[in-house]
C-alpha cells in the first residue's frame, strides 16, 4: 500500500498561512516510510510550492514515459527518487531505502488523494491572495485531470 501525507510544521496558525510556510511530506510504502519530519538538519520544505513541484514533476514521469524522476522539497534536502523498473512497476526511494514498488495507478490516487485531503482540511488551505496559490491548484487540477 503505497501512501502520501502532508503537514505544516508545527508554529504555524491558520490565520497567518502563506505559501511561502515550511511543511513535511511523508510518503510510505509496503517497505519504508520516508518523511522529512524530525531531521538533522531539517529537512521541512516550502510546502505548497513543494507540492506544486511535486505534482508537475510526478505528472511530466507518468504521462510522458521518463525513466526516472527525482523530486526535492523547496529550500530543503528532502528527496525521493521515483524509477521505473522492468515489471513495469514504479520503484520509490529515499535515499537508499527502497519504500515499495508500486503500480503508477495507485501511486498517482495515493499522491492525489493525500493532497486534496490534505487542503481539504480546515486552516490548510491558502489565502484568497496568496500568490502561490493559484500555482498550487492549477497543479492540483492538472494532476486530477492524468487519471492514469
Amino acid at each position: 500500500m503505497f501512501r502520501f501525507q502532508c503537514e505544516w510544521a508545527d508554529g504555524h496558525t491558520a490565520s497567518t498561512r502563506s505559501g511561502f510556510d515550511l511543511g513535511h511530506m511523508t510518503i510510505a510504502g509496503e517497505k519504508g516510510i520516508c518523511t522529512s519530519r524530525g531531521k538533522k538538519p531539517d529537512q521541512a520544505m516550502m510546502l505548497a510550492i513543494a507540492i506544486t513541484d511535486l505534482l508537475y514533476g510526478l505528472e511530466r514521469f507518468l504521462k510522458e514515459g521518463q525513466r526516472e524522476y527525482t523530486f526535492i522539497g523547496t529550500d530543503s534536502s528532502f528527496a525521493v527518487r521515483f524509477q521505473r523498473t522492468k515489471k513495469g512497476l514504479i520503484a520509490v526511494r529515499c535515499g537508499t531505502t527502497l519504500l515499495g514498488e508500486v503500480e503508477a495507478t495507485p501511486m498517482y490516487r495515493a499522491v492525489l488523494s493525500g493532497v486534496e485531503s490534505f487542503l481539504g482540511q480546515p486552516g490548510n488551505q491558502l489565502p484568497g491572495d496568496d500568490p502561490v496559490r493559484e500555482d498550487l491548484l492549477t497543479a492540483i487540477e492538472e494532476f486530477a485531470r492524468l487519471r492514469t
